[in-house]
């Protein structure tokens, strides 16, 4: 029994707790403005040393912006190589000389972009408030003549070769061995009614007089190259046909410029082409590569490619052929190829001279997709550079206004890739549309680095009084106070 008690108080005191250890009393943390102690000691000299590095990034990236900005757009204009130009074109043509050739060019140039209606008033404002010379108007619209439009033609033409060349990112590889990548289109433009006899409206009664421009545009490089001015009744295929064909280029071309013989001619002169074929062109097929039910039956009967006995497959959604087309210089054998659009249902049909091993259907409807450019540049030329209405009887002042519009776009285009550039983006993520719609915020300021004037505070405002106190005087004075005399006016 004893050993019994002796063993059930030794397992009660094995199971007995053990005495809990004494717990060290914690103080807490002193609070160093509201904080724990230690727990902000740090943040303000890593906070001004986050604000340190911020600040130096900006200033490289602000000096690199500088950088980047004279060498992409305000190397565009020198003021050396305008004075030259200037005597070479007869713009000079007495002393003294109250007003420069490169402020009138840049002025012309950027007032192209803030007024929507083209004239001499915009280029005498930003005389005023950008350059700082003071003159009447009748100073500045005398300016505008022979001189002054081959003054600004030779600078558009020259500028466009400063541009930076561009490269698509889309099939980059593939395009590599063209030279450029052009399209051609027209637009008409609306002109003062006293040029009429001239330039004589031919689409509505509403309109006595307008012209068409006929441009060029290297799709690549989003840019216009060549432009010309003629009629509205002119065709814009006669216009396009007497300019010389390059080799190592590959042409785009929409319906309107549809044309066998000239295709035939660019494929002789060693270009290439890509061209949407009319839903009505019916070439006879020589070759089948696949789209076609009995491909061989087909070739070897030489049905044309709207002929009823040609079935296409459902399996393709596309097709690719050879068909013989019949020009003036005998018959030239091109591929077509089609893409079905389900919208539509019908096929999308395309010529071109551009192999099978290079492109296949799909990679040529999407190049073809490149064509937009130059619908984008009209809309940039007429819409920012405000090109659809010019009001002047003059047509040496007509072609100052065009090319003064054609010198602002590729301005804007320069300032896309200078801000590409510095941000590290590719040219084409910046919209050229845009930029146009900003371009009235962006004028006063680029002049200002243009002209090379460090303006304070005080000169600042001086000339935005100066803009309204000379450039938006009231024109018609007289008829005003008649008006309102009544009212003490």
């Amino acid at each position: 029994m004893a050993n019994n008690s002796t063993t059930r108080n030794s397992k009660s005191k094995n199971l007995r707790s053990p005495t809990p250890q004494r717990r060290t009393k914690v103080t807490p943390r002193k609070k160093i403005a509201g904080r724990p102690k230690g727990s902000g000691s740090r943040r303000p000299a890593l906070s001004k040393k986050m604000a340190s590095e911020r600040e130096n990034k900006e200033n490289k990236r602000a000096g690199r912006s500088l950088k980047t900005l004279k060498k992409h757009a305000l190397s565009l204009l020198k003021h050396s190589e305008v004075e030259k130009l200037a005597r070479e074109c007869g713009f000079y043509q007495r002393t003294p000389r109250a007003i420069k050739a490169f402020d009138f060019a840049l002025c012309c140039a950027m007032a192209a972009m803030i007024e929507g209606k083209r004239g001499f008033a915009s280029v005498w404002r930003l005389l005023a408030a950008a350059v700082g010379v003071k003159v009447a108007r009748s100073a500045v619209t005398q300016r505008f003549g022979e001189g002054s439009a081959q003054l600004m033609e030779e600078l558009f033409t020259r500028a466009v070769r400063k541009l930076p060349k561009m490269q698509c990112p889309e099939m980059l590889d593939k395009l590599k061995r063209f030279q450029e990548v052009l399209a051609n289109d027209g637009s008409v433009i609306t002109l003062s009614p006293l040029m009429k006899k001239l330039f004589p409206s031919t689409r509505t009664n509403s309109v006595a007089a307008a012209g068409k421009i006929h441009a060029t545009a290297d799709l690549i490089g989003r840019r216009i190259v060549d432009v010309e001015l003629t009629g509205e009744r002119h065709s814009e295929l006669d216009v396009v046909r007497t300019r010389p064909i390059r080799p190592g280029i590959l042409y785009m071309g929409d319906l309107g410029y549809t044309n066998y013989e000239y295709f035939a001619a660019i494929k002789m002169a060693g270009s290439d082409l890509l061209w949407r074929l009319k839903d009505n062109a019916n070439p006879k097929i020589v070759f089948v590569r696949h789209g076609i039910h009995a491909p061989v039956h087909v070739a070897e009967c030489e049905y044309g490619i709207n002929d009823p006995g040609v079935k296409y497959t459902k399996c393709h959604d596309t097709f690719d052929l050879d068909a013989r087309f019949e020009t003036s210089f005998g018959p030239v054998v091109l591929r077509v190829i089609g893409r079905y659009n389900p919208e539509t249902q019908k096929y999308h049909r395309y010529v071109t001279t551009l192999s099978a091993e290079e492109f296949n259907p799909d990679e040529l409807a999407s190049l073809y997709a490149l064509r937009w450019v130059i619908e984008l540049l009209f809309k940039l030329l007429k819409s920012s550079c405000h090109l659809d209405h010019v009001d002047t009887s003059d047509p040496a002042a007509l072609r100052t206004h065009l090319y003064a519009s054609l010198l602002g776009a590729t301005i804007l285009s320069s300032l896309c890739y200078a801000a590409a550039s510095v941000h590290g983006l590719h040219p084409t993520e910046i919209s050229v549309i845009v930029a146009g719609i900003a371009a009235p915020i962006l004028v006063m300021p680029l002049m200002f680095l243009w002209c090379r004037r460090k303006l304070s505070a005080e000169e600042m405002a001086s000339a935005i009084l100066r803009v309204l106190a000379i450039g938006c005087r009231d024109q018609n004075p007289n008829r005003t106070k008649a008006k309102w005399s009544n009212l003490g006016f």
